[in-house]
């Protein structure tokens, strides 16, 4: 009985501690910041870059579908509904939505310039750079 009470607490208190980790995730990311994309891309509709979201929704069902690996249910994303991105664009992030999994961004270059798109929050971490303020480096 004493094992199973170990497993008990062990499976109670993990969703405290997965809890924790989404929450201290969330609270890198602010509304202002500019990120730029550090990893390889290519904007070419062949390639496997990195892609910005024409519908919310769109990328919250994607992350969704990482989160629980199923993509059938979850994800179904027209790829004329993406824009693909170059390494070194620049988002600014302006709102964060569905429980702060999904940001709404605006394009900082290339041919969308100045329009608003979807970006998961998890892949802003994971293959962004924040850049530094200009305010930072003129103190």
């Amino acid at each position: 009985m004493n094992k199973k009470n170990k497993y008990l607490r062990l499976l109670l208190t993990l969703p405290l501690f997965v809890g924790f980790h989404s929450y201290a995730n969330d609270d890198s990311i602010e509304v202002g910041q500019i990120w730029k994309l550090n990893v390889r891309s290519s904007a070419s509709m062949n390639g496997s870059g990195e892609v910005l979201y024409q519908i919310a929704s769109d990328a919250y069902h994607t992350h969704r579908a990482r989160m629980f690996d199923d993509w059938d249910i979850f994800s179904v994303v027209d790829s004329r509904d993406l824009v693909r991105l170059r390494k070194g664009y620049e988002i600014e992030v302006t709102e964060k939505l569905y429980s702060n999994e999904v940001l709404k961004v605006k394009l900082l270059d290339g041919r969308f310039k100045g329009r608003f798109y979807y970006a998961i929050a998890d892949d802003l971490t994971k293959k962004y750079l924040l850049e530094e303020n200009e305010e930072n480096e003129d103190s």
